[in-house]
Parts: structure tokens; sequence; C-alpha cells
């Protein structure tokens, strides 16, 4: 008896085992799925597709990279971007066009990309696309305007590596800058935003030393102009296609060229 009441207790405990487990198994897998089910809803609502016009998309986007020939995925200024969005209320949408070879192309910082050849625009993802129809009264304003976008933006002319030569001149006297030292300088230049024309001209009236920074790079000449320690004048081109821009900036590239460059202030006694 003794031995039967043994063998009951033992497959009693194993019953119950094996018991207990079914139910934690059957327990856990039930709430991992009604997790799963309460989470679809959320993860479905956080990728709602956009259905807005890619176009519209675009002109949201406040970070917007333009490249052109082998300049790459250059920061734009956001005074720029804007005036190139008031060109989008002129364009008309149109079916994908038979020849298209683009000149110019850009993205945001989130996938939406466009290009242009100045006569079409095209604005794409990775599963949709649209193309527009640039107005010929409109084509040169666009082009202009992501030229400047590009050769005017800070964010290009202190790409260091892109410079063949450069030299500063402060009145008569004028430095060549060896290659070894372009680094040092573009790390000098910090920008804070684009400013009008009348405040830097003023601060350049008023500066005792103002320095001029010339750049020839493949395909294009730069020069950065110092108006004072707080503000610059970048030109671009010569003759027709000459364009300027003025920023406001940092004053660590105005006491480089000062002390360390044409060692002036060292002379003041």
């Amino acid at each position: 008896m003794a031995k039967k009441r043994k063998i009951k207790k033992s497959m009693l405990f194993a019953i119950g085992l094996v018991l207990f487990f079914i139910i934690y198994f059957v327990t856990f897998n039930f709430a991992s799925k009604m997790e799963v089910t309460k989470s679809d809803p959320v993860e479905s609502e956080n990728q709602e597709e956009d259905t807005r016009p890619l176009i519209n998309q675009i002109s949201t986007k406040e970070k917007i990279y333009l490249s052109h020939k082998d300049r790459e995925s250059v920061r734009v200024e956001s005074e720029y971007w804007e005036k190139v969005k008031v060109l989008f209320s002129e364009f008309s949408k149109i079916r994908k066009p038979g020849s298209y070879d683009p000149i110019y192309s850009g993205h945001s910082d989130d996938g939406v990309r466009f290009s242009t050849d100045l006569n079409y625009f095209r604005v794409y993802t990775v599963s949709k696309e649209e193309y527009y129809k640039v107005p010929v009264e409109t084509k040169n304003e666009l082009e202009k305007l992501l030229g400047e976008s590009i050769y005017l933006s800070f964010d290009f002319v202190k790409q260091y590596k892109s410079w063949k030569t450069v030299e500063i001149s402060y009145n008569n006297d004028v430095k060549k800058v060896h290659k070894w030292k372009f680094d040092d300088l573009s790390y000098k230049m910090g920008s804070k935003r684009i400013v009008g024309k009348v405040q830097p001209e003023k601060s350049k009236e008023r500066s005792k030393y103002n320095f001029k920074i010339s750049i020839h790079g493949e395909y294009y000449d730069t020069t950065i102009e110092t108006m004072g320690k707080d503000y610059v004048k970048i030109t671009a081109g010569s003759g027709k296609e000459k364009a300027q821009a003025y920023y406001e900036v940092h004053t660590a590239l105005y006491d480089y060229l000062l002390n360390d460059i044409f060692e002036l202030e060292s002379t003041k006694k």
C-alpha cells in the first residue's frame, strides 16, 4: 500500500508539473499575441504614408542638399530654398517626358529627391515619381537660384578639398596659402546666417582692417571679403554671371587673418 501511495504521489507530481508548463506556455503566448495586437495600430499610425504630391512634400523640408557636376550634396541656405520654392507654383504637372538628362540634383534628409534639366523638374522617392514642366520664362531664374544656392553657399566655400590655390590679401600685401594649411583656414570659417547688404557694408567702412581671400577651384573661382569682424561677402563668377551673398559670421576667421596670417595686431604699441 505504501508503494502504491508513493507511485500515486509521483504520478500526481509529474502530471501537475506538466500541467503547470502547459498553462504557463499557453498564457505566455496569449499575452504576447495581445501585446502585438495592441502595438499594431500605433505602428500603422506612425508609418502612415504621406499622400501629398511629392512637390508639396519637398517644399516642407528644412534641410536640402544640392549637387551639380563634381559638387556633391552642398547644404542649401534656407533663404535660397525659399526663393526656389516660390517658382514651384509656376510649374505644371506632366507625364514622364521622352527625353530627360538632369543637370542639377538634390535631396532632403528623409528620402525625398529631385532633379532638373531646367526644362523639366522631377521629384521622386523609391516608390513613386512626379514630373513638372518648367515655364520658359522661369528657366533662367531657376538656373540662377540653383547655381547661387551652391556656389554662394558657405557650406560649399569651406570645402577645402576642392581648392586648387588660395591667396589672401590685405591692401597690397598678398600671401599665398600652402595646401597643407587649407584645412586650418577652412576650420576658421563659420557662418551664422545670410544677411542683407547694408549692415555688412557699414561694418566694412568702420573696420580698420579688411581682408580678401581668393579661392581658385576646379571649374570655379570664389572670393571672400571680410567686412569687419562679424560679416563677409562671398562673390562667385564674373561679368553677367557674377553673384554675391552676405553672411554674418563667427569672428574666428577675422582673428586668424589679423593675428596669424598678417600679424597686424603685433605691430600695435
